[in-house]
């Protein structure tokens, strides 16, 4: 039997492997949400039903993080909150901010992408008012639930005493076509933004994990981070070449992702592997844009289904 044209495939997880679409993707919309409307410190007057999103629509979340440089959900939370408190509104209520949102404007003022936190810092500024350590602790919150959440930070939670959101996700790559893979002698990685809890706990749950040779989070990227003193978040290729080097730096890999972020790290990752990246941007809220997006960085392969994996790689079409 002829060798398989791949024989090593690393994945990103969110809206890869796993569906979330209502755990990341609305953890950032309810971080940034209850953040504006903090009871200690409110910026704005919270909607008239607590429990309602009222603020953010998936698109924009979507919108905003193909500008790139998002692929940290903290990032994005900031970089939004960044956005949304430079609108001018006349009055301080979410309503009217909601009417002064137009993610879809602000891409086209965007001359240079990846646009990143420091890019946006640059075009609207820095306000006093938004920390990452508050966003960070309602988006643990948030997303987690409150025992996770006990579990891992070994705190009581503050923001969100009730399940999170964490339990929404769903797998989108079944069994038997990761089973296939490692069958054929497939070596499989995995390369995300995700803390380690996080990816161990949703890959354990849906009895993925055991397929998984070796996977970097962004625990060991925020640690090279301190090291190096720069930053190593895709699109920067450093968590592609980590989980590479773990499988072994000879072999032939595709790079799987959603975002053209992803695209362009596997491009960068070329100076030191041999991989190809594959576009999957088919579980955002505007999967056309997300398409034209992800097209403009020119990704190697587009897999319309998961199940058409085994096959590219197997034939390399």
């Amino acid at each position: 039997m002829r060798p398989p044209a791949f024989n090593a495939v690393l994945f990103d997880i969110d809206n890869v492997l796993i569906d979330t679409r209502r755990s990341y993707r609305d953890a950032i919309r309810w971080t940034v949400q209850l953040y504006l409307t903090d009871s200690t410190i409110p910026l704005f007057a919270p909607p008239s039903k607590r429990h309602k999103l009222t603020l953010l629509s998936p698109a924009d979340v979507d919108q905003f993080k193909l500008l790139g440089g998002f692929n940290d959900d903290w990032d994005c939370c900031y970089g939004l909150l960044i956005y949304l408190l430079t609108r001018p509104v006349k009055q301080r209520t979410l309503g009217s901010l909601r009417k002064a949102t137009d993610i879809r404007a602000f891409a086209r003022q965007v001359k240079k992408r990846p646009l990143r936190v420091e890019g946006i810092v640059k075009m609207l500024g820095r306000p006093p008012a938004v920390t990452i350590e508050k966003i960070s602790r309602i988006f643990q919150e948030v997303y987690l639930g409150r025992d996770l959440f006990e579990t891992s930070e070994k705190k009581k939670p503050f923001y969100w005493k009730t399940r999170g959101l964490i339990e929404k996700e769903k797998p989108i790559f079944r069994k038997v076509t990761l089973a296939k893979l490692k069958q054929r002698g497939i070596a499989l990685g995995i390369a995300t933004g995700r803390p380690r809890f996080e990816a161990v706990y949703a890959l354990k749950r849906f009895g993925l994990l055991d397929f998984f040779d070796c996977m970097t989070t962004i625990d060991e990227v925020k640690k090279a981070e301190r090291e190096t003193f720069q930053s190593l978040r895709k699109p920067h290729p450093h968590s592609i070449l980590e989980t590479a080097k773990k499988i072994g730096l000879k072999k032939s890999f595709l790079y799987v992702g959603d975002l053209p972020d992803d695209i362009l790290a596997a491009r960068e990752a070329r100076s030191a592997i041999d991989i190809h990246s594959v576009a999957f941007p088919w579980l955002a809220a505007d999967s056309r844009l997300a398409l034209a997006e992800i097209q403009k960085v020119n990704p190697d392969f587009l897999l319309k289904k998961p199940s058409d994996l085994y096959r590219l790689a197997e034939k390399g079409r």
